[in-house]
């Protein structure tokens, strides 16, 4: 069975990153900005806005190096439209800067942005406005392993640290708007069965995931520290980097979040899914607010 692993375990790759931090660059501009959610992964990062993955940052031959999808180079500041030649078939676009080319410190970073956005449905979307509004999250998009002979590979939307008396707890959590249909209990892919899924691959990957995650917490700690104050780690983040024991519950915590509608839709399809689905829906908190920035983890 493949082996669960985050974290940046190279030293050199923390201390590359904070020589880079310390002048203009594409990274300060990321540590700079706070809407952005660093991903911590197998010794290399990606970086989120609204589900899109802007960067990811590994270290190759001793140095950082940073890579994009070329659709988060189109510039999104292009308007108008670009004639296509009837007789040859090609488009017209000489004298249009259609691609960034360059990176500008505290340009281009927005320009990126707004592009990826055009990419960003609701879902993804109420995903960032929760991250944003939660300082203990401390991880997005967690992919497991594939299962032997399957494509498949499970994500669960977020993570975070909650403190308790005895320490602090990992807790998952999935993160749905009302309208997705996975939200039925029924048929072969639904929240009910993504969520048993879910719980069953926390546990065969457990000791890997508290591993993983103590390290994350001390990536995060040393991006805040080399962020000149731009970035804060929660208190929660900095005491499992300190030492504090970090636990998840058993079966594993694993959380519904509903999200994406008004107040008729509250007191009429949602009511009417969660009296429909009851049974199903027992073993499983959940947490549904209308507008996702209103959601406290």
């Amino acid at each position: 069975m493949a082996e669960f692993r985050r974290g940046i375990r190279k030293d050199c790759m923390i201390e590359a990153l904070a020589e880079l931090a310390a002048k203009e660059s594409w990274w300060r501009d990321v540590l700079h900005d706070k809407s952005l959610v660093i991903g911590v992964r197998d010794d290399y990062l990606n970086v989120y806005w609204r589900g899109q993955s802007i960067f990811k940052v590994e270290m190759k031959h001793d140095r950082i190096v940073a890579t994009t999808h070329p659709k988060y180079l189109l510039n999104p500041d292009l308007s108008g439209q670009v004639t296509l030649d009837a007789e040859t078939d090609a488009f017209a676009l000489d004298g249009f800067d259609a691609l960034t080319r360059t990176y500008v410190p505290g340009e281009t970073l927005g320009k990126l942005k707004k592009a990826a956005g055009l990419f960003a449905g609701d879902e993804k979307a109420g995903v960032q406005a929760i991250v944003s509004a939660n300082p203990n999250v401390v991880d997005v998009e967690i992919a497991f392993p594939a299962e032997p002979g399957s494509r498949s590979v499970p994500r669960i939307d977020i993570a975070t640290f909650d403190e308790t008396e005895s320490g602090v707890k990992l807790v998952f959590w999935e993160a749905k708007v009302l309208g997705n249909p996975e939200l039925r209990t029924s048929g072969e892919k639904n929240v009910v069965k993504q969520i048993e899924n879910y719980r069953a691959r926390l546990m065969q990957h457990t000791p890997e995931v508290i591993e993983s995650y103590q390290t994350i917490a001390r990536n995060l700690v040393a991006f805040a520290d080399i962020s000149g104050g731009a970035r804060v780690a929660s208190p929660a983040v900095r005491k499992v980097a300190d030492g504090t024991p970090l636990t998840f519950s058993s079966p594993p915590d694993v959380r519904l979040i509903v999200y994406g509608f008004d107040a008729d839709q509250r007191d009429g399809a949602w009511k009417k899914l969660l009296a429909a689905n009851a049974e199903q829906f027992k073993d499983i908190e959940i947490l549904a607010r209308g507008n996702p920035g209103d959601i406290r983890l």
